[in-house]
């Protein structure tokens, strides 16, 4: 069995393997090919995906019994459904602003249930929220946030989706705000990325569990990665279509 120093470590590069080591067609996008048509791709899908991801973590709240373990989450909810201290609207909402400045309707985006590999994708981490035990549980979805946590981030390069990423498109302050209270809760030493890894680590007591932890980062990363691959394809295809170089 691991230390747990080494294995936060171990979880690190097994999710920088499977999630950045061969770019996406959206990490394609992001780098070469940026304009407000594809970036109204990715918001549509997003927007999706934050509406769903905080109700994950209130169905592993109540197969946990780590106090501690449970205080994160909750506060991980309570800072994406109530109130973050970095923003003045929520994470949904703000990022619903963020598709609306880049041209959609608030209405359409509120009713939009995403394409079918979206709902393929959110399908895999409902069910892992809902029907697993909550460290694998865990390790599925908190694991999409350490994806872009400082642990991942030091072994290569990765696509940090914060304000100077989407600087080129000129948007307002307002329609910004997501990305702003993204890169105060993910990037820094100790965010959620961080704590991701020491939680797991912390209890992943056992050399059957880290392995069991070490399957499902796996897992959800190939899932992360095929999900952004999709969207970066429709990203690509609507740049082209509006003769973004």
């Amino acid at each position: 069995m691991e230390s747990p120093e080494s294995f936060e470590q171990h979880m690190a590069q097994v999710i920088w393997d499977n999630r950045w080591k061969a770019p996406s067609a959206f990490d394609q996008w992001l780098e070469n090919h940026m304009c407000a048509e594809g970036a109204a791709v990715f918001a549509r899908e997003h927007c999706v995906f934050a509406d769903h991801f905080p109700r994950w973590f209130g169905h592993m709240v109540g197969n946990c019994p780590h106090l501690g373990a449970r205080q994160y989450m909750i506060d991980n909810m309570y800072v994406e459904e109530v109130k973050d201290p970095t923003i003045a609207t929520g994470h949904y909402q703000s990022m619903v602003d963020f598709a609306v400045a880049l041209g959609d309707e608030r209405d359409f985006i509120i009713s939009y249930k995403g394409t079918i590999y979206t709902r393929l994708a959110l399908a895999y981490w409902d069910r892992a929220s809902r029907a697993w035990p909550w460290l694998e549980a865990f390790a599925a979805v908190a694991g999409l946030e350490a994806a872009r946590g400082p642990a991942v981030a030091k072994l290569g390069p990765i696509a940090k989706l914060g304000r100077q990423a989407w600087a080129p498109l000129g948007l307002s302050e307002a329609a910004m705000a997501h990305w702003t209270a993204g890169e105060e809760a993910d990037f820094p030493e100790g965010g959620h990325g961080d704590m991701t890894l020491k939680i797991l680590a912390e209890h992943a007591d056992t050399e059957d569990a880290q392995a069991r932890v070490l399957g499902i980062l796996e897992e959800s990363m190939q899932v992360r990665w095929y999900h952004f691959d999709q969207i970066g394809r429709d990203a690509l295809a609507a740049s082209e279509g509006a003769g973004a170089a």
